[in-house]
């Protein structure tokens, strides 16, 4: 049994993966030490928004693409917890090409569903099936198409042959492999969006497919979710470290030996014991140089207003347009990532920024989604947009290079007591929330055989 073991455990990062690991760990009887930088058990998971328990009701990104319920199966544990934490959402695929009519696709049912389904007769229909399947097979270098032109807002540039070459199937992909990956889709593994799109030949085949997308409510979360969490864990015996930000670790050329916080803090690691680094990509490299990549610094840009209406459900809208990427539509708050690759004018007020936004978004909502966002919104004093606020943050995981999403199954810690947790390592899952918790089962489970192994 586990808690007959006499090792312990130094979780390193409170966020949402290391506070879930930690509490998971501590009831299973293991003596669990969290360590953070700020405060534990505050909710850090966002597609590279800055989130904390004052600015929560617009900076997470609610809507979230979990077809295995990872989400939920995993706060189905606490019964403390509400059911409405999770609930499914609704999202929609719209792609624009030229003077042609509008492809609108119904995601709820699958991914690889809606593409397929859309292809006219069988034929084509198993044509795609079956190369949606084979990019789970793809090189470890090769990546996703990106069709050139896409995005163009130029009725002029229709003419263009690269814009001609382009299909309202693989701008689909391609807009797709950038919402999931949260990084240029020209950077995402065509083998693992392979994976994540058509993860086998039945799931490809299914009659009666789950809902894919689900959707959190930050308010629970934040203020009865983690807090729910931070009492299990105390209450477990599990000991916390505030304030206690990592500058070095220690080791023999087999084992991490000591961690040093600050200046003056040094905790000694045993052979017995186990290290859980749930950090961010770059703190995690600079910790641990060797290893084993180094990401490029990721940067997102999202814009968030305030409407006086509340939506009656999670809804996204995931479009090729070269402005907005996604919009997002909960609560009373739009949430709209822009394109990675969309130019603002710089000597823009942000007033004018916004209010071009805002009407992008307007008429995205009223072609794809049938929603008035006029009606929803009254408009701030002096600009013909609601409230907004702006968020320029580096991502909570990295622009991996090219090839890099592919072997992530070949990182490994340079030590035998060290292991790795977070969105950024299951080797099967794109970043984001279910990678999150399919990362804490993972280790959760390692963990247990870790601590089994005699001394």
């Amino acid at each position: 049994m586990a808690s007959l073991t006499s090792g312990r455990l130094h979780v390193i990062g409170g966020g949402l993966a290391g506070s879930s690991l930690a509490t998971l760990m501590a009831e299973d009887g293991i003596d669990v030490t969290l360590y953070d930088a700020g405060e534990p058990f505050e909710s850090r998971w966002t597609r590279g928004m800055q989130t904390a328990p004052n600015s929560h009701k617009v900076a997470e990104p609610e809507i979230f693409y979990d077809p295995e319920e990872l989400v939920s199966d995993f706060f189905s544990q606490f019964p403390e917890i509400p059911d409405k934490l999770v609930r499914p959402a609704h999202g929609v695929l719209a792609l624009k090409r030229g003077r042609r009519k509008p492809a609108i696709v119904e995601l709820n049912s699958g991914l690889a569903h809606a593409l397929i389904k859309r292809r006219p007769g069988l034929v084509l229909q198993a044509v795609t099936a079956f190369g949606l399947w084979q990019k789970r097979f793809a090189g470890e270098d090769s990546r996703v198409d990106i069709p050139k032109g896409m995005g163009r807002a130029n009725e002029a540039d229709n003419d263009d042959e690269n814009w001609k070459k382009g299909t309202y199937h693989r701008d689909g992909l391609a807009v797709l492999a950038e919402i999931l990956f949260s990084m240029p889709a020209q950077k995402c593994s065509n083998a693992l969006f392979g994976r994540i799109l058509a993860p086998s030949i039945k799931a490809l085949f299914s009659r009666n497919p789950a809902p894919v997308f689900s959707a959190i409510d930050p308010i629970i979360l934040n203020d009865i979710a983690l807090p729910a969490l931070r009492e299990r864990f105390l209450a477990s015996g599990g000991r916390v470290m505030a304030h206690a930000p990592l500058g070095d670790i220690d080791s023999t050329s087999e084992y991490a030996t000591d961690l040093l916080f600050g200046e003056d803090t040094q905790i000694v690691v045993n052979p017995q014991d186990a290290v859980v680094l749930a950090l961010h990509p770059k703190q995690l490299c600079d910790a641990v140089p060797d290893i084993g990549f180094a990401p490029a610094p990721a940067r997102r840009q999202t814009m968030v207003f305030e409407v006086r209406r509340q939506f009656a459900e999670p809804r996204g809208l995931f479009t090729s347009d070269d402005l907005v990427r996604a919009i997002y539509c909960n609560r009373r708050h739009i949430q709209v990532n822009l394109n990675s690759n969309a130019h603002l004018s710089p000597d823009a007020t942000p007033e004018q920024r916004a209010q071009r936004i805002w009407q992008r978004c307007v008429w995205l909502c009223d072609q794809y989604l049938n929603i008035d966002l006029t009606a929803r919104a009254e408009n701030a004093d002096g600009i013909g947009c609601p409230n907004f606020s702006f968020v320029d943050a580096e991502a909570p995981f990295p622009e991996l290079t090219p090839g890099v999403a592919a072997l992530r199954h070949r990182f490994k810690p340079p030590w035998k007591n060290l292991f790795l947790c977070g969105d950024s390592f299951p080797a099967d899952y794109a970043p984001g929330p279910a990678a999150l918790f399919e990362s804490v089962n993972q280790l959760h489970d390692e963990l247990h055989t870790f601590f089994a192994k005699p001394a």
